[in-house]
């Protein structure tokens, strides 16, 4: 999202200048609501405008909700967005896929997504579902997310218990065709638990347990997208 990414900027630019550290978690509807509607306080303010600088799954929710209008902001040079960028890892990295889950009396609760939800036949995107107070899936849910080219197809399934597998598979975005021989990797933290290349079409893990995880797709040249997966009780 480099556009929207650089509405921010100049929002932050025009708006912020801060030193407090960026919250650690993601910011909850309710909090969302009240800084739209700026009734937050300058503390709380600050924190949110940096977090959602940081933080792609936010940043999408904040642009759904509002209409940035920065025709009045003052001119900012290229050299000066550049930098700003540089000084945010995720701006350079691989694109990302962020899903948080939570296991709650045997459903499974979609707190927050910034990709598109399959719900029965209809594919509905992360703010429409917010709107619709759509979160409860039983024994599945599938996430589809667009990339540069690609569209990722994430699966996540209850297995019983705490417990679930995790399916992936990538398309070609104009044709729709599945993508083979990328290879897909399923870390905890910096350590790699399985890697496998997806000749069949897509891969499976097995038996995921509760807890964060990094979903990285390659190809032999580079890194192509990463899945942010977050499950707790």
């Amino acid at each position: 999202m480099p556009n929207d990414l650089e509405k921010l900027i100049k929002l932050v630019y025009r708006k912020h200048k801060s030193g407090s550290p960026i919250p650690k978690e993601h910011p909850d509807e309710e909090t969302m609501a009240c800084f739209v509607e700026g009734k937050l306080s300058p503390a709380e303010e600050q924190n949110i405008r940096r977090h959602l600088v940081e933080c792609s799954l936010c940043a999408e929710v904040f642009l759904a909700q509002i209409n940035l209008d920065i025709s009045s902001a003052p001119e900012i040079s290229d050299d000066l967005i550049i930098k700003t960028k540089s000084l945010f890892p995720q701006a350079k990295i691989i694109p990302v896929l962020e899903v948080l889950l939570q296991l709650k009396e045997g459903l499974m609760d979609l707190l927050a997504t910034n990709g598109d939800v399959l719900v029965g036949q209809e594919l509905i995107p992360a703010p429409v579902l917010r709107s619709r107070q759509i979160k409860g899936f039983k024994d599945e849910v599938l996430i589809l997310k667009d990339f540069a080219g690609i569209r990722v197809e994430m699966k996540v399934e209850k297995r019983g218990g705490s417990a679930f597998g995790l399916s992936v598979s990538v398309r070609d975005k104009q044709n729709l065709r599945v993508i083979k021989d990328l290879r897909i990797t399923l870390l905890k933290g910096d350590t790699e638990l399985e890697s496998y290349i997806n000749d069949s079409g897509k891969v499976v893990f097995e038996h995921v347990t509760l807890g964060k995880y990094t979903v990285e797709i390659a190809d032999l040249k580079e890194k192509l997208a990463a899945i942010l997966l977050d499950i707790k009780t």
